[in-house]
């Protein structure tokens, strides 16, 4: 009895209370350091560049020089004040997006346990974020609907980008419209001309809450299930 008490409270059942949420927690803490080091690095630029001036006959020179990044060559506040922000962010969602993935995938191998399905998970789609939406929606059948329809394609748009920053070197190559949407519908995010993603400082932060709800839809999904059987 006591042991079908623990696994009850502690289980699968409360898959984001006991297993996901302090998770997730941490992505919010990584990104958070991602934007301190950003900005970390912006107060060192303007403390320390180095400002030369090459006076001529008929005018003058100017350039910036920060560190390594010669001002000869490269714009240093344009590299520091943007480029190397956005660079960072666009790491940051690579990486977070593979933990995210792993959460899931996790889920997947719990509630093949739980519900004594005997079909262990396996990449079945092209993606990895699809089989798994495959396996909990086919193998395991649980229920959605329209909020977590919606969540699965926010991520699903969220995965086309995460591809696109690591094949294409952070530039949209291959978009569809439902990605197209999701850029046009998101405040934090757009396209430059030459089609790269800019990442504002509020984007990823502005990801968590929708990390939340979507496993609490996921964990409310599952206790549906077990009502049913």
């Amino acid at each position: 009895m006591s042991e079908e008490r623990e696994f009850i409270v502690g289980g699968t059942y409360n898959w984001y209370d006991q297993n996901v949420a302090a998770g997730i927690d941490l992505i919010e803490a990584f990104i958070e350091q991602c934007e301190i080091s950003n900005s970390f690095a912006i107060t060192e630029y303007h403390k320390y560049k180095q400002v030369e001036i090459e006076e001529y006959e008929h005018g003058a020179s100017i350039s910036t020089h920060f560190r390594l990044i010669d001002g000869d060559t490269f714009n240093a506040e344009d590299i520091m004040i943007n480029v190397f922000p956005n660079m960072n962010r666009h790491s940051t969602l690579v990486l977070i997006m593979s933990m995210f993935e792993k959460i899931l995938k996790n889920l997947c191998d719990r509630v093949n346990t739980l519900f004594e399905l005997n079909k262990p998970f396996k990449k079945v789609k092209p993606s990895l974020l699809l089989s798994i939406k495959y396996y909990l929606t086919n193998e395991a059948n649980l229920e959605s609907n329209e909020i977590l329809e919606k969540q699965w394609s926010d991520l699903m748009c969220l995965q086309s980008i995460r591809n696109n920053i690591t094949h294409n070197f952070g530039y949209l190559e291959e978009g569809n419209k439902y990605v197209t949407r999701y850029i046009d519908n998101n405040k934090n995010l757009s396209l430059a001309e030459d089609n790269e993603f800019l990442l504002n400082h509020e984007f990823l932060k502005d990801l968590i809450p929708n990390f939340r709800s979507f496993c609490l839809e996921l964990q409310q999904a599952i206790r549906d299930k077990s009502k049913r059987n």
